[in-house]
Order: structure tokens, then sequence, then C-alpha cells
């Protein structure tokens, strides 16, 4: 997130230096306000975008060293030493934050509510699109969306010049607030950063450069509307009396400014010169702050659906608040973390949970509570089935789920628990019809295939067997233990040594209703 905003920052500083030696002091107002509001916007999403570069490598046998995480181990001493931390920065940069936007925010309701109290509490004048609310204060005119707020003894005597409506409506006809009220968000979530401030700042002025040009096009004397704005900006009227900040008011901004604008004027030639210029600003910010991304021939992209990362972290963030001695993860939801963790790309990686370590079954110390319920209902159903005797009829499912509880079990929890059903064993297959050598079977022989005369029979080819690599995949996908070089590893680690090391052999065994993937660099041997 912090390198996110520094770059987003630093496209906001880029744009709006751009702005001010390039747009500002030509006459292109409708393009300058465009301007101004794309280049906020498109300093949040060019960080956001993400270049991806696919490369081609050859298949090479590297060292890889894998990380594991020990519960007594130097990991565990470092997570220690954060814990034991004094202060919990973090926690006090997000309170200084809230009290930041809290502040900010009531300033923002504060203004708001004024505006609508003055509305509320005052007469009102539609005339077309356009609602003058007439004050009592000695307040200048200022304009928010529809309404322009007026001194009411002023307006009644036409001591308000038409130049100084005109200008206000211009606010309201061109709709300014709009731009006001997005800034202002923007400045209430991020009040930290003083870019937004001058943002805010090009932004207001520049409705009035608007209004300005929208008075003088009327065919006003230029030099009677600067002295009807001086007026306007005394130092009496301008320390007396401030509108409020989320309003268009005609006192706002350099007057200076203003007037050396009101007498420039920008050829179409020099207009499209300057807008082409954003083409290559563009080109430049887009290959500097944008994130890239090399990828291998043949990897996994980034996944495209967030809520498949957002389950992750999830369930990757409640298991790793338990310490690794007493974790113990639903087998459920270990086949959704190792499923979703595999189809992410190295930078997802980095930026999600880290994955949940589970410890080998040697090392758990007890099933849990819902383990040992279900463990007690599938035992007892099944022991008194047993015991009434009979034919009964017994699920693979359930013999496999009480075979895995079990094993987990501490002895303390056995003693209690209901005994593990004894199991008749499954009847024999049916033999076998005997047929004495020279007697004639009565069972027909299979009937041959029949190839049309003439033709070649399309006898099809045995299946290719499965690459190891694909071979691990499934397994991992059905929750097969793997080892490597006998110590037990992850399904996510196990596919990483296939994937740089295609000499590695690999063997499978079935060991109480479980497969065992072994992994090795030495041959493997049938004994």
């Amino acid at each position: 997130m912090i390198v996110f905003l520094l770059k987003s920052t630093a496209c906001m500083l880029i744009f709006l230096t751009f702005y001010k030696v390039l747009l500002e002091n030509e006459s292109m107002h409708h393009f300058k306000r465009f301007f101004l509001i794309a280049a906020l916007v498109s300093s949040f999403i060019i960080p956001s975008i993400v270049l991806t570069e696919y490369i081609e490598i050859e298949p090479t046998s590297i060292s890889t060293q894998v990380l594991t995480m020990e519960p007594n181990g130097e990991n565990q001493n470092i997570a220690q030493a954060v814990e034991q931390s004094p202060l919990n920065w973090s926690l006090i940069l997000w309170t200084v934050y809230g009290i930041g936007v809290v502040g900010f925010g009531f300033r923002f309701i504060r203004h708001l509510f004024q505006i609508w109290s003055r509305i509320r509490s005052n007469p009102k004048l539609k005339r077309n699109s356009i609602t003058n609310v007439l004050l009592q204060e000695q307040l200048p005119p200022h304009t928010f969306f529809s309404f322009i707020f007026l001194n009411k003894h002023k307006f009644e005597t036409k001591n308000i010049p038409d130049s100084v409506l005109l200008h206000e409506e211009t606010h309201a006809l061109q709709k300014h607030s709009l731009d006001v009220l997005f800034i202002e968000v923007l400045q209430m979530v991020f009040w930290f950063n003083p870019v937004f401030y001058f943002f805010k700042k090009s932004i207001k002025l520049n409705h009035e450069f608007l209004a300005d040009s929208a008075v003088l096009k009327n065919n006003e004397d230029q030099l009677n509307y600067q002295h009807i704005l001086l007026s306007y900006l005394s130092n009496g009227t301008y320390n007396t009396h401030q509108s409020i900040g989320i309003a268009n008011a005609i006192n706002y901004s350099s007057i200076k400014k203003r007037f050396i604008i009101m007498k420039k004027q920008t050829s179409k030639k020099r207009m499209i010169l300057r807008s082409t210029l954003l083409l290559p600003l563009l080109a430049i910010l887009l290959f500097s702050f944008s994130e890239t991304q090399t990828l291998h021939k043949g990897e996994k992209a980034d996944l495209q659906f967030k809520s498949d990362i957002s389950i992750y972290n999830t369930l990757a963030r409640k298991y790793n608040a338990i310490s690794i001695e007493k974790r113990i993860i639903s087998l459920e939801d270990f086949r959704v973390l190792e499923s979703i963790y595999s189809g992410m790309s190295e930078n997802q990686k980095k930026e999600a949970q880290p994955f949940p370590e589970r410890l080998p079954k040697e090392h758990q110390e007890s099933a849990t509570k819902k383990q040992l319920a279900d463990y007690n209902i599938l035992a007892k159903k099944y022991n008194t089935m047993i015991s009434k005797g009979g034919n009964i009829r017994i699920m693979k499912s359930d013999v496999d789920q009480l075979t895995n509880i079990y094993e987990i079990m501490s002895d303390e929890q056995k003693a209690s628990a209901q005994p593990f059903p004894d199991f008749p064993e499954p009847p024999p297959a049916p033999n076998a019809p005997m047929v004495l050598r020279g007697e004639k079977s009565d069972i027909p022989p299979p009937p041959s295939p029949k190839v049309k005369k003439g033709d070649i029979s399309n006898i099809p080819l045995p299946p290719t067997p499965p690459s190891p690599l694909d071979y691990v995949i499934s397994m991992a996908k059905k929750g097969a233990t793997f080892l490597y070089e006998n110590k037990e590893i992850s399904s996510n680690k196990a596919i990483d040594l296939l994937k740089n090391n295609k000499d590695l052999n690999i063997e499978s065994r079935n060991i109480k209703k479980k497969t065992i993937v072994r992994i090795t660099e030495d041959p493997v041997t049938i004994e």
C-alpha cells in the first residue's frame, strides 16, 4: 500500500507540474478542467496496471533451497521478537489516520450542513434551472450546484452587477460544484497528502477562469468587469466576509493571474501542440510507475478472480492466528488453501497471507472437539450395528473419516471416546469356475472384434502415462502426503521441486487408505 501511495503521489506531482508549466496560463479552460480531473483519476489507475512479459527459458536442474516454518526455529524467534515489541506502530499509524479522516469528515459535513441550513431558512427565488437564495448576512455571492447565494438587500435594490450574476450562473450551469466535491472527498480520505491541496487550488482557480470567460463572451467590457472584481475583492470585504470552502465564490483565487488570463488568447495550433504533449507524458508515466511482471511461458498468470484470493486470505489468516503446535486444519479447508495458493503468481504469493503450514501428524497433539463429536457419532452408529449382527452396510467414506480422526487422537481422547468399530472383513470375491484340462467349458469365449474385409483394424494405442509433474498435481488435489528425501513437505513445494528439476524420481504407495508420494534423487527400487 505504501509503494502504491508513493507511486500515485509521484504521478500527481508530474501531472501538476505539466499543468503549471504548459497549461495553466493558456485560455483552453474546458480542456484544463478535464485534464485536472483526469490527472487525479489516472494517478490512481497507472500504479495499478500490471504489464506482463512472457519469456522462454531452457529447463535446467537447479538447487532449490526450501524454507520451512519450524515451531522451534529461527522464524519463531523472530515472531516472538515482533510480538514482544513495546509499541504497535501499525495501530498507532492507523489511529492517527482515523483521527485525521474523522476531523476532515466533520469539517466537510459541517460545510454541507451550513449550506443546507441557508437554503432551508432563507427565501428563494427560482428562475429557470437556477435558484437564488436571498441571505440576510453580508456575504459575497457564491454558488453551490444550482443554488446562488446573494445578499437580499443588494439583490432587491439591484446593487449586484449583471456581470457578477452571470459569473455565478456560469458556475451553476457548468456544475463546477461536482469538481469541488470530488476533490474535497479525496482530500478528506488522503488528508496527509499535500498534493491534493494544490490540485484543489488549481481546480477552483480554473473554475474562475471559466466563469470570467463566459462573462467576457457576453460582450462585457473587460476593464469594467475588472473594476467590479476589484470592488468585491477589497481588503475589507475579503477579510470580513468569507464564503463556505466547498462553494464557488467570486472572492476566490489570485486576481492578478485572472486579469492576465482575461487578456490572453490561445491559438488552435498552440492548443493542439500542448494537448499532443500529453501522449508521451502518459507513456512515460505508464512505463515508469506501472507494475512489471515477468512470467515464464507456461507459468500461471495472476488469478483473474480476486474473490478466490480473498477466500484464501480469510482462511490463511484464521489458521495463522493459531500457533503451529495447536493448529489443526480441516481437510476441506486445506484443499481449498492448496488449490488457490498453487494458482497464484509469485507477486500474489508475496502480497497474500503466508501459507499456514501443518505439523506432521505424529506431532499433532489431539483432535478438535468437532472431530471428536463426528468420530463418536459414527463409531457409536457402527458399533451398534455390529453388536446386533446380521448384514450391515459400511460406507468407505465413513471408514476413512473414522481412521483419519482416530490417528490424530491423543491417548486420553481414545480412552474416553467410543471404541474403534471392529469392522468385519469384506466378503471374498467369488471363485472363478473350474474347468478340467481336456474338458469343454460351457462358458462361451468373448466375441472377437469384427473387422471389415479389406480394412485394417485400428487398435488404439495404450494411453501415454502422465508426467511426474502432472501426477504430483493430480495427487495434490486428492490430498496425498508428499515426502522429499523422507521429509514431509507441502504439495506446493513438491510441485515446485518437479518444476525446477525434471530428473527427480517419484514413488507412490497407499498406506492405511492414504497415498504417500515419495520424491527422491536416488533411483526408486521396488521391494
